[in-house]
């Protein structure tokens, strides 16, 4: 079922575009100067170029960004990003599974990847562990659409997300926040920058957050979504000689959570009579069985050394090391009339990665070639071990009557599964600017990736071993892609794109038989054509880009449980899908005080019928691409009040919409995640003296509207059709930030 939604967004968005250039032009005509919209620098190709110059299907945050949307985890960016889908993995808040143009992956596990790559100040991110917790100190995050084939470390066949922290910036500086809202919500960070002595300056951030989750917990425990979380962060410049820079930062946070609440929406099945269910958001209930508390502690280390040899060579070495550790605590559709419908008890995992990455940046032939030539290795070693508890009918013999149900919880058998995973790549990028047609920018990519993977997994109960598997393979690619970009004026660029995307095979580290371990997941690749154009006009008023693409998707890796056994996961090549889109990102100065950003994003997505020999049941024709909805919308309206002699008044409005999408590759029993629209604002009064620094003091809501909104789905349960979780109801807050 599609819903209207999209039919809307692009009716407003039309309009809107009409409105705004009409109002634009009005504006200019009866205003003799006026200023014009900042211009944006990314490094999404490597090395600090325009926005407007950069021929990839790329967004941009600053830190003003970032607070204006009030992004505390890298979760909330997707409401400001057309065609950026995520969810949370259904086990784990902190656990972000992201989808980019339909691409993607359901499953975190460590015997495979995540199709969209993000990265850390260069350093790749290689579990999705953690992207879920609160982001701070970041200086700007870059969205890049579509595959990224040759510059970016690994499995970024989806796109990638580079989150830039901030530098030290060398002199004295403080800046301090505290807020408060519903939910108990209370956070505090301190930012500490030191004065450069003998080459060194450093930048000290500590941040603690503390909220109640929105489904308040009647029994023991915490509540649904807690969350409680202290991070730290140290970052280190030192420039030992006008050539040579180096930065170092360390992280680590340490985060107590309750699971988000999987609430029982649809009729409850045979055999099932005793478990409830209701459609609207739950907020609150009182499980049978005590709800435990979760954790997870992440470290991380980065090294970026830059030496510039000349003004026209740099070498550069990037070293990372980051660890997790996490125990969860999931109970799936408590409630207090029955035991555990299927709890994890716990799910704990860890992980440790290291990577390294040396590029030579340079240009040649007089200027005319910008190059990019690296070398990257990876290596990371992962553990994860679960009991499971599932409750199953019993009573259908008789004496009973036919409608007597009686419940039974069971432990099911204890898995026990390690992987370690080893890549190797080595690549360049050229970007050549004819002499002759200095308007022409060639762009040309290589890369060549081996990937080793080796699992062990086995199931015990009772001390007795169900099964085991020690599966290993190996894989490697070569991919390539090339883009023509033409600058038709200063102001107006066009280009056209080929580019191949590639993640690496894997195993089942889920599997629940010896047959099902050991049999390989092979590499899925893309291979995606792409048009756009970059515009400004209007006095650079207006910034128009807009990209159109076509998708041809091999060997898809998709994962689902089976029917009635959500132990049972399903992990294979699926064959063949067709992906057809587009982009349209525009930002608009109608006035010196009102600024108007519009996104439109678009998905038109398709699978071929493929066959799955350990799912014989499924219907071909149901196969689809989770989580592509069709069309996704977002409109920003910034608006600065005339001045009344005190400080700045300014007002963000921020509104996103999204279509139905889909939450497993095989649709079989009718449900899906339905599309929803938020609406967010907020106040700042700014730009206020207070003891020799700035001030401002902020009020703001999330979801003004309570809209009810699904935020995953699972249909693999045995008891109901679709268990889910709803998004966070209306919030308030207040926000007072101070800086020296």
């Amino acid at each position: 079922m599609q819903s209207k939604p999209g039919t809307f967004a692009r009716s407003l968005l039309a309009i809107a575009i009409g409105t705004t250039i009409s109002t634009l032009a009005t504006a200019q005509d009866n205003a003799p100067s006026a200023q014009g919209l900042e211009e944006v620098i990314v490094t999404a190709e490597r090395r600090e170029t325009s926005l407007q110059d950069t021929p990839i299907s790329v967004l941009a945050f600053g830190s003003s960004d970032l607070e204006k949307f009030g992004i505390d985890d890298l979760g909330d960016i997707q409401h400001s990003v057309p065609n950026l889908y995520m969810r949370q993995f259904p086990n784990s808040q902190a656990s972000l599974r992201t989808y980019m143009r339909g691409v993607g992956n359901n499953d975190v596990g460590m015997s495979t990847d995540p199709s969209v790559g993000v990265y850390i100040d260069g350093i790749y991110v290689a579990r999705s562990i953690g992207l879920g917790s609160e982001v701070a100190s970041l200086e700007r995050i870059e969205v890049l659409r579509g595959p990224q084939g040759s510059l970016y470390g690994r499995n970024t066949i989806g796109g990638a997300i580079n989150m830039i922290t901030a530098k030290p910036t060398g002199e004295f500086g403080f800046k301090g926040n505290l807020s408060a809202g519903s939910h108990s919500y209370t956070r505090g960070r301190v930012e500490v920058d030191t004065p450069r002595a003998g080459g060194v300056a450093a930048k000290l951030s500590l941040l603690k957050s503390k909220k109640d989750g929105w489904v308040n917990n009647q029994g023991s425990g915490p509540n649904f979504g807690d969350n409680d979380s202290l991070g730290g962060r140290i970052a280190i410049n030192w420039q030992p000689t006008d050539s040579v820079n180096v930065d170092y930062s360390f992280d680590s946070t340490d985060t107590d959570a309750g699971t988000i609440y999987y609430q029982n929406i649809g009729p409850s099945l045979f055999g099932y009579s005793k478990v409830r269910y209701q459609k609207d958001r739950l907020d609150d209930v009182r499980p049978s069985t005590p709800f435990k508390e979760s954790n997870v502690k992440i470290k991380g280390h980065g090294l970026t050394v830059s030496w510039d040899i000349s003004d026209d060579l740099q070498i550069k070495s990037v070293t990372g090391y980051r660890e997790v550790e996490q125990s969860i605590y999931q109970d799936y559709g408590a409630n207090r009339f029955t035991p555990r419908l299927f709890a994890n008890v716990p799910f704990d995992n860890s992980q440790d990665q290291f990577s390294q990455e040396l590029q030579v940046l340079g240009k040649l032939m007089d200027g005319s070639v910008d190059y990019v030539l690296g070398a990257y290795y990876f290596t990371e070693k992962g553990d994860e071990d679960t009991t499971d508890y599932i409750t199953l009918p019993l009573g259908f013999l008789p004496p009973f009557p036919p409608n007597y149900t009686d419940l039974l919880e069971i432990e099911l058998p204890t898995r026990v599964s390690s992987a370690e995973n080893e890549a190797r790549a080595i690549y360049g990028h050229f970007v050549w600017t004819p002499a002759a047609m200095d308007q022409l920018h060639i762009t040309l990519g290589l890369r060549y990736s081996e990937d080793d993977r080796e699992v062990e997994t086995a199931a015990y109960s009772g001390g007795f071993q169900f099964f085991s598997a020690n599966p290993n393979d190996s894989w490697d690619n070569q991919s390539f892609d090339i883009t023509a970009a033409y600058d038709l004026t200063d102001d107006v660029n066009v280009y056209a794109k080929f580019v191949q995307g590639y993640k690496t095979g894997g195993f089942n580290i889920r599997a629940t038989s010896e047959v099902a371990a050991n049999l390989p997941l092979g590499e899925e690749t893309v291979e995606t054509m792409e048009a756009g154009i970059k515009a400004q006009f209007l006095d650079n008023r207006v910034r128009l880009n807009a990209a159109v693409f076509s998708s041809d998707y091999q060997d898809i890796q998709l994962s689902f449980a089976q029917l009635n056994d959500p132990t049972n996961v399903v992990l294979y090549n699926a064959g063949q899908a067709k992906i057809k889109g587009a982009e349209l990102d525009l930002t608009t100065l109608i006035t010196d005080s009102l600024k108007l950003t519009l996104g439109y994003g678009y998905l038109d997505t398709s699978v071929d019928p493929v066959d799955n020999p350990q799912t014989p049941a499924v219907e071909q024709d149901h196969v689809v691409l989770p989580s592509a909805p069709k069309n996704s919308f977002t409109a920003d309206l910034d608006y600065t009040f005339p001045s009344f002699g005190y400080g700045e008044l300014t007002l963000n409005v921020n509104y996103s919409k999204v279509d139905d999408a889909d939450f497993v590759s095989f649709v079989r029993r009718g449900y899906n995640i339905p599309g929803y629209d938020l609406w967010n604002a907020r106040l700042t009064l700014g730009e206020l003296c207070l003891s020799n620094g700035r001030a401002s003091v902020s009020i703001w809501g999330k979801n003004l509207a309570d809209e009810e909104y699904l935020l995953d789905g699972i249909e693999g349960f045995p008891w109901s059709p679709m268990v889910a979780p709803y998004g966070e109801s209306r919030t308030w807050g207040v926000d007072f930030n101070w800086e020296y």
